[in-house]
Formats: structure tokens, sequence, C-alpha cells
């Protein structure tokens, strides 16, 4: 009976976290494994040339070491890495855990209706539920970035954590730019952390400077051991890369991070943040200086009654000036290198959007504080309440048709979601896609394909990098016997564009299909080989 008590009391107290990563779980690990790998989850499995050790694989990379260690571990359990759902795995636990970690950092300094709603935020938006739906390094530089401001948060706040949340803290960001140097973005609100630390008054100051030196060297250590070697390993290819990425020189496409947005978060959802971003901003700016507002003569009533009912929000914001600041910048620094000095930022745009969710929560408030105060009616509670609910259930839906439902695979196929329709991908825009459902069997492929020995080169529609992962045969046009088509690839390169391959289907009947719906999603194709002119003059 005690037992129950207290799981009673401990649901109670924790209803809103419960709220929080309930729906997280389901949105990061329903249906993990049925997607094929797609984006860049190929190049984070752990598949050196023959002979290669692990460090000089890694240093051939152009990403942090972090994912790699991931997979070669998953490879003791699963050495081809056949298993998506075990591949993805980590990756999805590292999500929720961000999840829990971000709510439990944001209310330490915001209070608990903050930290809910911006939690909300932060479970639902569909690059962190795509990020942990994939085998990439996204989730683990997300998740040691929140660990990091998390562990220093305690350590100013809990005297019990005042040294070992300083390492933890250090360390932890360490491991996020060895996750990716995306890490590097959340130095604001480090730095601001710190300056709480160093003034605190839990230690004496030499042993502050001792252990922030220890720690310091600690996680310099960690990251020179990788980042020296890898800068002057850096080759010509990874330097054009990312020239390539700032200047826009690697696509013709255009770039518009409003865009990748609305490709994730489709419908209202780009517009619900935008009012509530600029809600945010004013409450915080109102907060900064609500002080000489409320000193001004002849201040209409329900003024003072929108910052009466704003106390305890307008209180942080009055007694934390330089919290505020620190905030701010960590939006902005990430948003303005990203938006202005990147011309293709893509889905990096995350390391500004972490921060901007503590922005839109403050946007709720806004609301909830002027339709409360103005109107001022108990009826006006319920109403709140009902708007946050149907905001949230909308969001939690959307994100759940969008990457975890797989009866339509939106933005390869036009999906429906109430009383919209959410439309497929326009070719004209960069789109950095993954995370969404898509199967297109390529194990059976592989074993349909490997079932007959005297072919030994094919050719297809899909990109080069997948085709070639799951097919162990020279791709190659005119030596190709085999052409595998596939409806709405990942390349969304759907029409023919070899000669060859188009003559043949518009002769003779696939050897094998894929079908779903009653529509084929792909097609395989046993030709003759040689060019167009050598199988013509045979007879085909």
């Amino acid at each position: 009976m005690m037992g129950l008590k207290r799981i009673f009391k401990w649901t109670k107290e924790n209803i809103c976290l419960i709220l929080i990563l309930v729906p997280s779980f389901i949105l990061r690990f329903v249906n993990l494994g049925y997607s094929d790998y797609q984006g860049d989850e190929i190049k984070a499995l752990y598949f050196p040339p023959s002979g290669q050790s692990f460090f000089q694989f890694v240093m051939d990379q152009r990403k942090g070491p972090i994912q790699f260690i991931i997979t070669f571990l998953i490879k003791i359990f699963d050495n081809n890495y056949n298993n998506q759902f075990l591949v993805r795995l980590p990756f999805a636990v590292a999500g929720l855990l961000s999840v829990y970690i971000f709510y439990k950092f944001i209310n330490l300094y915001f209070g608990k209706k903050i930290a809910f709603y911006s939690s909300v935020f932060f479970a639902t938006n569909g690059f962190f539920i795509a990020f942990s739906r994939i085998a990439q390094y996204q989730a683990f530089v997300i998740l040691f970035m929140v660990l990091s401001l998390y562990s220093l948060s305690l350590a100013v706040k809990n005297k019990d954590f005042a040294v070992k949340g300083l390492y933890i803290s250090l360390i932890s960001w360490a491991l996020s730019l060895l996750s990716h140097y995306d890490g590097i973005f959340i130095f604001p609100f480090m730095a601001y952390l710190l300056y709480e630390w160093f003034k605190s008054k839990v230690l004496l100051k030499s042993d502050k400077i001792k252990h922030f030196v220890l720690a310091g060297l600690v996680s310099a250590f960690l990251i020179l051991i990788f980042y020296i070697p890898s800068v002057f390993s850096l080759s010509p290819a990874t330097k054009l890369y990312w020239q390539g990425r700032i200047s826009g020189d690697v696509s013709q496409k255009i770039s518009s991070s409003l865009y990748l947005f609305s490709i994730y978060q489709p419908i209202y959802t780009v517009h619900i943040y935008r009012i509530l971003f600029i809600l945010g901003l004013m409450f915080l700016i109102l907060g900064l200086s609500s002080r000489h507002i409320l000193k001004l003569k002849k201040l209409p009533s329900f003024v003072k009654r929108f910052f009466v009912h704003s106390t305890d929000h307008m209180k942080i914001i009055q007694e934390n000036h330089l919290l505020i600041y620190a905030l701010t910048l960590w939006f902005l620094v990430p948003f303005l290198f990203f938006e202005v000095y990147v011309h293709i930022p893509g889905t990096h745009i995350y390391c500004y959007l972490i921060p901007c969710f503590v922005f839109l929560a403050y946007g709720l408030v806004t609301l909830e504080s002027l339709t409360f105060k103005i109107f001022e009616y108990n009826l006006m509670k319920l109403v709140n309440t009902a708007g946050v609910v149907i905001l949230s259930v909308f969001l939690l839906a959307q994100s759940y048709v969008i990457y975890v439902d797989n009866s339509k695979e939106y933005p390869w196929e036009h999906e429906k979601f109430l009383f919209w329709t959410f439309s497929q991908v326009n070719l004209l825009y960069h789109s950095s896609l993954f995370g969404f459902p898509y199967f297109r069997d390529w194990e059976g492929i592989r074993e349909f394909v490997t079932s007959f020995p005297e072919v030994t080169a094919y050719m297809s529609n899909e990109r080069q990098a997948i085709s070639r992962y799951y097919i162990p045969f020279d791709r190659e046009k005119e030596a190709a016997g085999f052409f595998v088509y596939v409806k709405s690839p990942q390349s969304f390169e759907n029409n023919i564009i070899y000669d060859k391959a188009a003559y043949w289907i518009s002769r003779y009947q696939p050897v094998h299909t894929l079908t779903r719906n009653g529509s084929d999603l792909v097609r395989i194709y046993i030709m003759e080989t040689g060019t167009l002119d050598d199988i013509k003059a045979k007879g085909f």
C-alpha cells in the first residue's frame, strides 16, 4: 500500500515530465526498424578497407568519431548491420534522453511551465525526431550538448555537484564536439554558467581554479587527440566540400532553411513558431524593462494586470538579466552563422532551434497572460489549458503521421493529415532528407540479384551510395545485366536517364517486382550486356 502511495505521489509530482516522455518515446521508437538506410546513415557504418585500423578509418571521415565508435560496437552484435532497429537503437535512446535532460535543464532556470512548454516543441519537432530515427551523429551531439549544460547548471545550483558537475559538463561538451563541431554553439550559455560557477561561494577560489584547469585539460585532451591529426590529414575533397557548403557552389538548387523546416514540420507549424517566437521575444523584452514600465504614469489597468499575472516569470527575467542575454546569444550566434555566413546550412539549423524552443514557450505564456488578465474570467484558465492541449496534440499527431505511420511515405508521396495534404518535395530546393518512413526492401533486392551468379554488373536510378552498399556488383551501365528501377527513389530521379535501360524496359518485362497497395515500388530487369547499339545488333 505504501508502495502504491509513493508511486502515486511520484507520478503526481512528475506528471509534466511523463506527459513529455511518453509521446517522445512513441515518436522515436515505434517502427524504428521499418526504413531502409537513408541519407548519410551508410556513411556512419563501420566498414574499413582491409588492413585499415579504426583510428585510420576515423581520420578518413568528415565527421567526429562518436558515431563510428557506436557503430563499431554495434558490429559486435550485427556484423553486417542487417538489423536497422538495432543499429538505430542507441541513437533513439540518445534522442529520448535528450528530451528528458532538456526538460530538467530548462526547469532549473525557467521553472516547470517553461520547461514543459519548451519540451513539447523539443519532443515534437521534426528535425529532432528524424535525428533520433537514423544512425547519425546529430542525436549524440544534442544529447551531450544538453547534458553539458544541465551538469554545469547543477554544479552552479547544487553544492553536492559543485565539482563533479563541472567535470561531467566539460567532458560532455568535449564528447559533443567529438560527435560533430556543431557542439561549439552552446558556448554563449556555457560561458554564462562558468561565470556563475566561479561567482558561487561553495568552493575556495583556489579549488575552483584547480578543478577548472583539470577538467579543462581532460576535455581539451579528448578533443585535441582527434582534431589535431584530423586537421593535418584533411583531404582536398573535404576542404572543397565545406567551401562549397559555405559558398553554395556544391548545389545548383535553392537553399532555404524556411522551406527545409516546412518539409520536416508542414502545414501551419512554421507560422505557429513565428508568432510564438515574436510573442516570446516581446515577453522577454518586457520582462527586462518591466520595472521601468510599471513606473509610468497613467498606465492602462489591463497592462498592469498583464504584469501582475506574469509575476513569477517576470521575476525570473528581472533578476537574471545575464541568463536572458546568454539565452539570446545562444540563439543568435548559430542563427547568424548558418543563415548569414553559410549558404547551405541544411539540417544544422537545429543548433539555434534548441534555444528557440524557450522563446516559443514564453510566447505561450504571453498568450495565456494576455487572455487571462485582459478578460479576467475563470473560464479563461480552461481556455488557455485547452489551447495548449490542442496545440500539443496537433504537433504530436502531425509528427506521428509523418515519421511513425508508414502507410504513406511522405515526402516521396502525398500524405493526408486531417483536412490537409502533405505535398511531395519541390526539387528546385536543396533538401536534406532522412528519418522519414521509406522502404524498398534492398535486402530482398540483394538476395534476388545474388542468386544469379552469371550476372556481375548492374545499374539503377537510385543514388550510388545506397545501391552500392546493398548490391555487391560493379555499377556500370554497359556491363550491366541488372537494372534496378526504384519508384520514388531517395535520389528523386524517377526518370530513366540511361538509354540502354530505357530501351530495354520499353520492350521487356521485369523479372522481379516489389509491390505495395497495387503499385510496383521496385522492378528488376535482366538486360543483355553491351552498349545500346550492341544489344540492338544482337536482335534485342
